[in-house]
């Protein structure tokens, strides 16, 4: 008998097999390649500092544009047969993952949002919102054709999103232009140039626009034997374009790296090309020192360990490229090199030797105080003139130090942003005022920790001899904002002061009393001040005028993202910024908090015996995920003191409201605050003690939590309980 059954025929509306695999090569440069290579060409000291060359980046396109996608399409093909049983349901999974993927990416910058951020739901709602589309797209992808034809179409992203990025790594390995040996330099002074980081010239004033001696003794014995520019400003509000901007004497070009290949004859350059200087250059997030300048012998590392190192890097930063930052899932940790943290090789001993000439990068916030001790180490007589060049990131968060110098947290433990911000960068204030003003308080308290070391190094250069003979530059690459619903760096019509002032003091060779210049001076005026002190012939035209010219400029320039502001020199919101800092923080010692810190003034000094006491207790968790261990106390080498108390609350304990906390020492009230919204359902405390409360025996310590009931205010004491996350860690 004959079969009559027509023979099986491919379904016609699944595509061939190589336009199906075209396909999903381009969902992979859409989900894998773009976001790596655009946050790799956005890491331009790592790179630098990595000596990553083009072996490693074409080790990398070829994982990124064939290993990754061959292996994708070996799972879509694997899915494909394994689905035939069920009519092919299921057979575009791999298209969907890889549209989510993409769909995530995307979403992410706009989750940073206050209320997404507090409440646990931006992961959630990424995932709510991706997923369905993603099988919706799959589902039409054999349906549509001109759904295909649109992924025919973004194919081109296979050549772009490389050729992209080949331009512009081509760009930072530009070779660094060394100035041929031999500048002439007419005066060859010893030159010491501090730059600290986020620092507000504004927090130095007092009401009457002077120095606060009282709270600043330090900058105001300065002022007394240097010019102080009063009116100085930076011209933008990142380091990584600030401080090129001043050792390069020109207006910010945004597209430039800070690296010495971009920004030829900046100051370091010119310094080392006369040949007649002693370097001791510390740049922690720069690179325009020249590599001739050298402490050490770099690392030797051969190919196949740059490329495992990148591979393992970029693995790490991905999954951040994706997910938003309270996705429920455990990051890798990245590692340090990719923020420009290498390993400094005098960290493992700090009594051992350390040069005193050469380039140091150093590990950013971390031992702060140690980068400092080394740099006092390097300003020392010789036969040559010193030139030191500090860029610390002082008073920049986290906030760890008090005025002595003695510290109350290590900055490994602290949170990656302040408290009460929020944002995909942690620079947005949220509008809660107590918790911001807060961290003015401690802010403030580390401006009084740089005081201190303004004094030590005055002293350095009295006890060396080089105080009257050099030129002293002490400044920072742009200011800070503590405003609610404002920015911490971008500047508008109400926190422009802040951001925009820095403090500049210049001591010349010679000057033994002070004097204030309120003229139009900005940071990119110190390069050319420098070079003509020194008697330095600048080799090409820049955009900074020396202090000694007269004539300035009629406005005051300040560029940010890609945005640019012009304002008038005696700008209004100066003295706005003054007014507000007196009304907050008095005229007292700068340890006292500012009252509007404290939920109840009127309980300070009060016994909790006072209060109805409820026999039912809360529990407060230490060590939130992604949070740092809090409310216990680490004693950091010999300088730690018993006064920073945090913790965090469960918000559906609270009801969703802020909870009123009251710390008592003893019995006795010493503080009383707001809880603040925190990540992952929580809201957190933070209590920074004053200096009589201080305490040695932390059980002296007791937290309540105030319940505002119908019969009147009643107290429940919380009690310390590890996170179950951090409990599973700890053991």
């Amino acid at each position: 008998m004959t079969d009559t059954r027509e023979p099986a025929t491919k379904d016609s509306r699944i595509p061939s097999f190589g336009l199906r695999a075209l396909h999903i090569f381009t969902l992979c440069s859409f989900a894998l390649m773009q976001p790596i290579l655009v946050a790799l060409a956005g890491q331009t000291v790592y790179l630098h500092d990595q000596q990553v060359g083009w072996l490693q980046i074409a080790v990398l396109l070829a994982i990124l544009m064939l290993v990754l996608p061959i292996g994708f399409l070996a799972a879509d093909q694997v899915i494909f047969r394994l689905t035939r049983p069920f009519h092919g349901r299921g057979r575009n999974t791999v298209f969907a993952v890889l549209i989510v993927t993409i769909m995530m990416s995307l979403l992410r910058p706009y989750l940073a949002i206050p209320w997404m951020e507090t409440s646990a739901s931006g992961g959630l709602i990424a995932l709510a919102a991706t997923i369905p589309c993603s099988c919706v797209i799959a589902y039409l992808y054999e349906r549509s054709p001109g759904l295909r034809s649109w992924f025919t179409f973004a194919s081109i992203g296979l050549v772009i999103f490389p050729g992209m990025f080949l331009w512009q790594f081509n760009t930072i390995l530009k070779v660094e232009t060394t100035i041929d040996a031999g500048t002439v330099v007419k005066n060859p002074v010893p030159v010491i140039l501090v730059v600290f980081d986020e620092f507000a010239g504004m927090t130095l004033l007092n009401e009457r626009s002077e120095i606060d001696e009282r709270r600043f003794p330090h900058f105001a014995r300065l002022g007394r034997s240097s010019t102080w520019y009063r009116n100085a400003t930076t011209v933008h509000p990142r380091t990584q374009i600030a401080v090129p901007a001043i050792l390069s004497g020109r207006f910010p070009k945004t597209e430039l790296s800070p690296l010495a290949a971009q920004y030829p004859d900046n100051l370091i350059q010119l310094i080392e090309s006369t040949k007649k200087f002693d370097l001791a250059v510390f740049e922690p997030a720069t690179r325009l020192c020249p590599l001739v300048v050298r402490s050490e012998s770099p690392p030797i590392r051969d190919s196949w360990e740059k490329c495992v190192d990148l591979v393992q890097t970029l693995s790490a930063v991905y999954p951040r490229l994706i997910f938003s930052k309270d996705a429920p899932i455990g990051f890798p940790t990245i590692p340090r090199a990719w923020f420009g943290l290498s390993r400094n090789p005098f960290d493992d001993n700090e009594n051992s030797w350390k040069p005193t000439e050469g380039r140091f990068n150093y590990l950013g916030t971390e031992n702060r105080n140690e980068q400092f001790e080394h740099f006092l180490k390097c300003l020392h007589a010789s036969e040559r003139p010193r030139f030191g060049f500090y860029h610390t990131v002082l008073p920049h968060y986290p906030w760890c130090f008090l005025p002595t110098g003695e510290q109350y947290q290590f900055a490994s433990c602290a949170s990656q942003f302040p408290s009460g911000a929020s944002g995909e960068l942690g620079e947005d204030w949220r509008a809660d005022p107590a918790i911001i003003l807060r961290n003015e308080y401690r802010y403030r308290l580390q401006v009084g920790y740089v005081d201190t070391l303004i004094g030590r190094l005055l002293d350095r250069l009295e006890a060396t001899g080089l105080l009257d003979r050099c030129l002293l530059v002490v400044t920072a690459d742009h200011g800070v904002s503590f405003r609610p619903g404002h920015s911490r760096r971008l500047p508008d019509d109400e926190n422009l002061a802040d951001i925009m002032s820095v403090p500049l003091f210049i001591k010349f060779p010679g000057q033994t009393e002070g004097r204030i210049d309120d003229r139009n001076i900005e940071s990119i005026d110190i390069f050319p001040t420098i070079a003509e002190v020194s008697g330095i012939e600048i080799p090409a035209p820049i955009d900074g005028i020396s202090v000694s010219v007269e004539q300035r400029r009629p406005r005051k320039t300040l560029y940010f993202e890609k945005a640019l502001t012009v304002v008038e020199p005696d700008f209004p919101q100066r003295l706005s910024a003054v007014k507000r800092q007196s009304a907050l923080f008095g005229t007292g010692e700068l340890d006292r908090p500012p009252v509007g810190t404290v939920s109840h003034p009127d309980w300070l000094g009060r016994r909790v015996s006072s209060f109805s006491v409820d026999n039912q207790t809360m529990r407060v968790l230490l060590g939130e995920p992604l949070k740092p261990p809090s409310w216990q106390f680490h004693r950091v080498k010999g300088t730690y003191k018993n006064c920073f108390v945090t913790g965090w609350l469960e918000s559906s304990e609270l009801h969703g409201a802020q909870g009123d906390i009251v710390v008592a020492i003893d019995g006795v009230i010493v503080d009383t605050g707001k809880t603040f919204p925190s990540s992952r359902a929580y809201q957190g405390f933070e209590f920074l003690l004053p200096k009589p409360f201080v305490i040695e025996n932390p059980d002296r310590l007791e937290l309540y939590l105030v319940d505002q009931t119908e019969q009147g205010v009643r107290f429940r004491r919380l009690t310390k309980e590890l996170a179950p996350e951090r409990l599973n860690r700890d053991n």
